[in-house]
């Protein structure tokens, strides 16, 4: 608990009576989680877009058991002012459990429940407490289940932010796309097994790069789909049980109303009740893309390594001094970034694969790892690919001399275009990039490459 606060409230479960602070929101079910798990100092509250997403799930819950008669319209209305406020952000500092939990997210889900009870009781006039004119299960919990609602929230959650990312990396590839353009018309040394290999452009090098994030981009909303299905109205392993019979299809309609997805009721609520596979097939799309961003980080590495004693073929924007010894020493900070977020990523994909192989019987108890380990992972591929773009790729200058060089080397270029010319061609067109004739000029009068600088 937070030092200096005041215990002036008293809350009772099975398991004895508690006292609380009187300002917290949460209730004597948190409380307890919150004393369990003291395990790594990250709350559930630090994942916002999952509390945005289970707030969402429960005002259309409201809606749904009002409309089917199950709860008063004060209520009912009670309960979405609050879950509006939550969506909005506020309250975060009442969601204290951490997201490391046992109980397949039983307690983040009573943490909820809480927080939306007392908050409403404080909107209806009430102390916080006084449950029996607003109850955190009987009412804001009636026809659910952490099973569903947790389940529910978390596909949602990723749903949402699929968009953010794909724009994060197509901005990033457009931001490769407009270097490619750039550098069109520099000829370097292309290298395979990081030997010599042939002659190319650093245009087309920087294409590729813009090429193989579009083709990242193009999976997620794919991918996403996946995630479409719930089993919202299944309540505690997929039977309905507690629930009214039109519940399902009646909430299911109320989010998609409200998130304006294409979200429906899965085929098989007792499968979905623990059957991870949407989320395992959303994490492994992650790790892809963070495996892309790696290469193309180490890529830029590669390239601007030196740089005079290294291949220097392109400088990246110097955002911070690299060393308090060495003078003018500018390390590759973002890339570094990159690929640390990447080894991160694919970490968590492990941890979401066990996760879900994990789970026995009716139930997933591991869940909330798979909600900490995918949230956390989207926004921070989303956030280095925005980076990426912004403090790197676009400030990225190449250097036509180093290029140049590695190219035009004894016996570099001749061996290059053998493959393509012959050996006699090759040695002639060398000899006479030694004299200084144009390169590009020679390359179009073999026919190997066109007039236009950007192919």
């Amino acid at each position: 608990m937070i030092s200096g606060e005041s215990w002036t409230r008293i809350e009772s479960d099975e398991l004895g009576s508690r006292r609380l602070p009187g300002e917290a929101l949460y209730g004597i079910n948190t409380l307890r989680a919150a004393e369990n798990f003291p395990v790594s100092g990250m709350k559930i509250g630090s994942l916002a877009p999952l509390i945005r997403a289970m707030a969402l799930t429960k005002k259309a819950a409201a809606a749904a058991n009002y409309r089917l008669g199950k709860l008063s319209a004060r209520k009912a209305e009670v309960i979405g002012r609050v879950c509006d406020e939550l969506m909005a952000g506020q309250h975060a500092g009442h969601f204290v459990i951490d997201v490391f939990q046992g109980g397949g997210g039983t307690s983040s889900h009573m943490n909820l429940n809480e927080v939306i009870a007392n908050r409403g009781l404080e909107l209806m006039g009430r102390a916080c407490g006084q449950y029996e004119h607003l109850h955190p299960i009987r009412d804001v919990n009636r026809s659910q289940s952490t099973t569903d609602v947790h389940a529910t929230a978390l596909r949602i959650a990723l749903m949402q932010g699929a968009p953010g990312l794909e724009r994060a990396l197509l901005a990033l590839a457009e931001a490769f796309a407009g270097k490619a353009q750039e550098f069109g018309g520099i000829l370097k040394l292309a290298r395979t097994h990081l030997q010599d290999a042939a002659p190319m452009t650093l245009g087309e090098e920087f294409h590729a790069f813009s090429t193989a994030l579009r083709h990242e981009a193009a999976r997620i909303w794919p991918a996403s789909q996946g995630l479409a299905g719930l089993n919202l109205g299944g309540t505690m392993v997929g039977t309905g049980l507690a629930a009214q019979p039109d519940f399902a299809e009646t909430v299911i309609a109320e989010l998609q109303r409200l998130t304006e997805l294409p979200l429906r009721r899965d085929d098989d609520l007792v499968c979905a009740a623990w059957n991870s596979a949407g989320l395992v097939q959303f994490s492994s799309l992650l790790r892809g893309i963070a495996v892309t961003l790696s290469k193309i980080a180490n890529d830029l590495r590669l390239l601007s390594s030196g740089p005079r004693g290294g291949i220097g073929e392109i400088s990246l924007p110097a955002v911070q001094p690299g060393s308090p010894l060495i003078a003018g020493k500018v390390n590759p900070v973002i890339p570094e970034m990159v690929s640390q977020v990447a080894f991160h990523v694919a970490g968590a994909d492990v941890a979401v694969g066990m996760a879900a192989e994990a789970g026995q019987l009716q139930r997933n108890a591991f869940e909330p790892l798979m909600a900490h380990c995918l949230l956390t992972s989207l926004g921070m591929i989303e956030s280095a690919a925005r980076i990426f773009a912004e403090r790197c790729v676009q400030d990225i200058r190449a250097a036509p001399e180093a290029c140049a060089g590695n190219l035009s080397a004894p016996g570099t270029l001749a061996a290059g275009l053998v493959p393509l010319v012959g050996r006699a061609a090759a040695a002639d067109i060398s000899e006479a990039v030694a004299r200084g004739e144009d390169l590009g000029a020679l390359l179009r009068g073999q026919g190997l490459a066109s007039g236009d600088p950007a192919d």
